[in-house]
Formats: C-alpha cells, structure tokens, sequence
C-alpha cells in the first residue's frame, strides 16, 4: 500500500506538471513580461506573482523568473518578496482543481488528451487535458492506498502519536515539501490522508503548513546561482513562511474551527487551508516587505560577485599603467559572466528545457559591468590619451556585450521552436549541443589566455577557428541530409537549426577576435621597455 501511495502521488504531481507546462507554451512569454512589470509596489508584485502562478501553474518556474528579475536589477528586493509568496499563492490553485470530484473522468481525459496532444496545433490544450486526467487519477490512487493504510495496525499507531504532536507533524511536512520541493504535494498526502479518516483536520493544517515551509527552501537553494539580492529575497521567504507555519501550528484550535465554518466537504477544507494559508502569509509578507529587506541586508552581507564594478579605482587613473590593469581585471570578470551564460545555454541546447531567466540576469549584469568598464577606460583615455592598450580592452569589452546579446538569442530561438509546437530531431539536437559544447571550450581557452596573458594559449584559439568552421559546414551538410530523408522533425525545424548553428558560429567568431586581441596585448607588453 505505502508502494502505491507513493505512486499515487508521483501521478499527481505529473499531473500538475503537465498542466504547468502546457499552461506555459500558452502563456509562458506573456506571463514574464507581465512579471518584469511588476515594480510598481510590493502589492502589485504579489498581484502579479499570484496571477502568473495560477495561469501557469507553475511556482517554481514563477519563482525562478522572480529570482532572475532580481539579480538583473529589474525588481527590487521588496517587490521580490512579494513576488515569490505570490508565486506560491497561484500555485494552490491545482489543489482547488483536485478537490472537484472528477476522478470518475479520470481515464477519459487522460485517453482524449494524450491523443489531441499528438497534433502540433493541438499540443498544449492536449497536454493540458492529459495533466488534469493524471492529476485525479492520482489522487484517486493516493486517496484509496491512505485507507488501506490507515487500516493497520502499526501505521495507525504512528498516525495516533503524531496527532498528539503537532510540532512534530510541523516538522514531517517541513521535511516532506524540503524532499518533494512541492508543497502541492505535502498538501496531496495530507488529503489522501484526511479523505481515508486516518488523521484529523488540525493535523491537516500542521501538515500544510509544514510542507509550505519545506518547500520554500528550493528558491533559497537556486538562489545562490544568482546575486546577493536574490540571496535576501529568497531568505526572506524562507523566514516569512516558516514563521507563518510555526504561527499556524500555535493557533491550531481556532485555525481549524475557521476552515469548519467555511465548509465545503472534506476535499475542500484541506484545499481551502492550503489556500489560506499562503494567502495570509502572503498578505503580511508583503506588508512587512520593506522591513523584511532591510533586515535581509543585516543576514546576507553583500558578496563579491555582484553588478557592480569590484576593481575599477578612481584614484588609479592618475597611473596609466595601473588603471589599465585594473580595467583589465574587471573586463576578466566580463568574460566569466559570458562563460557561465554559454555553459548554461549548452546545458539547456542539450535538454531542450531552455529557462532564460538565469542567463537574462546574467545578461543584464553583463550590460551593467560594460557601461562601467568603457566609462573606465574612456576616462583614462581622456586623461592619458589614446593608446593602443586601453583601445584593445574597449574592443575587448563590447565584444564581450556582443557575445551576451547572441547567446540571448539563442534562447529567444528555443522559445519561438517551443512556441511553434516544434521539436528538434535527437540527432539534430545531439549535433547541435556537440557544437556548442566546443564553442564553449574554445571561449573557455580564449577567457584563459585573456587572464593569463597566456599568448600561446590564444594563438591555439585562433588558430583553431577554421576547424570549427568545419565542425559547423559538417553539421550543416549533416542536416540536409536529413532533408533530403524526408525526416518530419528535420523538416519543421530546418530553419530554426541553421539559425542556432549560425549563432553559434557567429558567437565563436567574436571569441576569436578576443584571442586575437589577447595575443597582441601580450606581445605589445613583452615589448614594452622594463624600468
């Protein structure tokens, strides 16, 4: 029984993501610019965070898009906060959508779903009807294997000593949302449970309220790919939940009685104290969003890799030589912004999952330490003239920018394919990340040698330009191929693989221009007279 419980409830969260992800081919671009709008107040945010969670289903990939906003800049740590509870928030949404009594249409919707999902045109509302089939049948199996469960002996004793504890119930649901990093799942057991009669509805509420708190602990982790700031806002939520949580427990008596009086059947209650719970933590989360940011400012001291320029001295520019070595240095950690966006567009060109929230950040951070590095070098060349090093680091510089913007679009291709109901072929794909994977080495190389002033190194890099010209011409000839087999995905997406193998080669060009201007900055300085 614990075997089908289990499986019961990876049906039910398959479900949710299916119906997240089709929601998102239909919503998924309007959705982000909606959310990068939301700057307005923190109540705004929440509005907004809400309204996207519960279009998409999706609070994960909500709360991803939130963090991305914050580490480009475009959100502020308060509006952040808010966004990420109303992430959350929408996200209950599918627990209101399981305690309808639908299970006995399960296997229908499932059966017509899967069969319209196999149109291109038809893909999303296919998808869309498949997820909410699997979602009842899963909780149908969740909610027959918990009676079954509750009926013997040993597992009625546990329940019996939990009910007796609700901090101990607390801390299961904390653990369970920490594991299924979901706490639309935490609250699925808690209904199979309560459904069968094994527990009651204050242990419900504990249980809820735990997961909640669990969960909140995936943005925290994903966070820290980002910056300080998005580190704060994800902190925050983690603290504002887990509070919210402990909060609930101590009020567990009049709690329950509030969701009694509501009513609406046992599916319901459950449901509706997943919903209230998150909206009330929701609502004072934001209200306190301005305090919460400031304290988050006394708990994640700033850190080393933010926006802003970490070596750029304005009292160095009275010393040529030193200003430009220090310009040198934060044009170094422009490149490792570009390395980390292309290792991630490699990641995400292999899976066919493209998430571009993370290399957007990363963009806008690019942008940010551009502006300040050519400011930087216009003013030492204003002060000291013009020379041939600090022009080479300006080349340097907006190459860099460049290479972002056509990393960027190498997303914005993805989406479009994603958009369209597309798919690359597995060969096509596989070629394509085999392309990108050696693009990434060779910019890798080039950053190196950059750093270094390893001229050998980047000599290597240039050198190595008409072998990748090759690799490409290959691919390209490799696809037509394909062509000319007549294979369906081949055909579909022809022009968006070309596209993304001229991007990449595009994107390798500008690395061997940076080698090129690596190797002259180092022979420049070997010639140079020593003092």
């Amino acid at each position: 029984m614990l075997l089908t419980a289990v499986g019961g409830l990876a049906l039910f969260l398959l479900g949710i993501h299916q119906i997240a992800e089709a929601l998102q081919q239909l919503a998924g671009p309007a959705a982000r610019r909606l959310m990068a709008a939301a700057t307005r107040s923190p109540f705004h945010a929440l509005f907004t965070g809400t309204v996207v969670a519960a279009a998409t289903q999706s609070g994960t990939a909500t709360v991803v898009t939130g963090l991305g906003l914050v580490g480009g800049g475009l959100v502020g740590i308060p509006a952040g906060i808010a966004l990420l509870l109303g992430a959350k928030l929408g996200a209950t949404l599918a627990i209101q959508l399981a305690a309808f009594s639908l299970g006995d249409y399960a296997w229908a919707m499932i059966g017509v779903g899967y069969f319209v999902s196999l149109w291109s045109r038809t893909r999303a509302p296919g998808t869309l009807l498949l997820g909410a089939g699997l979602l009842f049948l899963g909780l149908d199996v969740t909610v027959d294997s918990m009676t079954g469960l509750a009926s013997g002996e040993l597992f009625s004793l546990l329940i019996d000593s939990a009910e007796s504890s609700p901090v101990t119930v607390l801390l299961l649901g904390m653990a369970l949302g920490a594991v299924l990093s979901s706490s639309n799942g935490v609250t699925a057991v808690g209904l199979g449970l309560y459904l069968a009669d094994a527990i009651s509805l204050p242990t419900v509420i504990a249980l809820t309220a735990g997961g909640n708190a669990g969960s909140a602990l995936l943005p925290l982790l994903i966070s820290r790919t980002f910056d300080t700031n998005t580190q704060r806002t994800a902190l925050m939520q983690l603290l504002v939940t887990t509070v919210g949580a402990v909060a609930t427990v101590l009020l567990l008596g009049p709690a329950a009685e509030g969701i009694e009086a509501i009513g609406g059947g046992e599916a319901r209650e459950v449901a509706n104290v997943h919903t209230l719970f998150n909206l009330g933590v929701a609502l004072v989360g934001t209200a306190l969003a301005p305090l919460l940011a400031r304290f988050s400012g006394q708990l994640v001291p700033t850190a080393d890799d933010d926006a802003a320029p970490k070596y750029l001295r304005r009292e160095a520019l009275d010393d040529a030589h030193l200003a430009a070595a220090l310009a040198l240095r934060e044009t170094v950690r422009m490149s490792d912004q570009v390395a980390v966006m292309m290792a991630l567009a490699v990641r995400n060109l292999d899976t066919g999952r493209w998430d571009p929230e993370p290399i957007r950040a990363r963009e806008t951070k690019l942008d940010r330490l551009t502006h300040d590095v050519v400011d930087y070098l216009a003013r030492l060349r204003h002060s000291h003239g013009d020379d041939e090093a600090s022009q080479r680091l300006l080349l340097v510089a907006t190459e860099l920018e460049h290479m972002g913007d056509q990393i960027r679009r190498l997303g914005r291709r993805e989406e479009k394919l994603r958009t369209e109901g597309l798919e690359f072929s597995k060969v096509g794909r596989a070629e394509l990340t085999q392309t990108g994977e050696r693009l990434l080495r060779r910019m890798r190389a080039a950053f190196t040698a950059l750093a270094t002033g390893d001229a050998a190194m980047a000599q290597r890099v240039l050198d190595g330009r008409r072998d990748f010209e090759a690799l490409v011409a290959r691919m390209r000839v490799a696809h037509l191929g394909r062509l000319e087999e007549q294979l369906p995905e081949s055909r579909a997406s022809s022009s968006h693989h070309l596209e993304v193998l001229t991007l990449l080669r595009d994107v390798d060009a500008s690395v061997t221009r940076v080698a090129g201007w690596a190797v002259e900055m180092e022979r420049a300085a070997e010639a140079e007279p020593t003092t």
